[in-house]
């Protein structure tokens, strides 16, 4: 398999390496890379402080980086699926706490240096779609969120979530058909 999209694979060995050795470029570097994507699937995944878990699930991985062995695809799977398992300790706290639903909406900020007319309209756009994600179920909206934002293949969904490829595609076909009949309706 090719390296992940955005870094290539010789640059992604250097990175780790300089990031296991503590260099401030690499870690600069690795969080570029991947902070982005992990933001927009907290965003996405119903998290109420996005930014705060993404410093979590960086701190976690600098705990264990010297733990990982793989390549950039592999590692970028590594990253998400401790993001994942953030996201989902902090869903059953806020159960056990029995706090308000979270509007997802409510913690949405893009950043834009183009123009304030095109981050509106990116704004509304990403806020619409956040408010039909909300209106699936957690499963749905987790294999939806990563096949479709996050690039995986059925497959890499299966090893993040800890489902078989089948249970992936079932779940991504169930989501995009809800997806469609709220959007139908709205």
């Amino acid at each position: 398999m090719s390296a992940d999209p955005g870094m290539a694979e010789t640059e992604f060995r250097a990175t780790l390496r300089g990031a296991r050795a503590g260099e401030q470029r690499a870690w600069r570097d690795l969080y570029s890379w991947l902070a982005p994507q992990v933001l927009g699937f907290l965003r996405a995944g119903r998290v109420t402080d996005p930014e705060d878990v993404l410093g979590e699930v960086f701190l976690e991985v600098a705990r264990r980086i010297h733990s990982f062995r793989g390549d950039a695809r592999g590692f970028r799977a590594w990253v998400f699926t401790i993001a994942r398992a953030r996201r989902v300790d902090l869903i059953r706290r806020q159960a056990r706490r029995l706090e308000e639903p979270v509007d997802p909406a409510a913690h949405l900020s893009i950043p834009s240096v183009v123009d304030v007319e095109d981050e509106v309209l990116a704004t509304v756009q990403l806020e619409e779609l956040l408010v039909l994600l909300d209106q699936l179920t957690d499963d749905q909206c987790e294999v939806l969120i990563l096949r479709a934002l996050g690039g995986w293949t059925a497959r890499e969904v299966g090893e993040i979530t800890g489902r078989t490829v089948g249970a992936v595609e079932q779940l991504q076909h169930r989501a995009t058909r809800a997806l469609r009949a709220l959007m139908e309706r709205a």
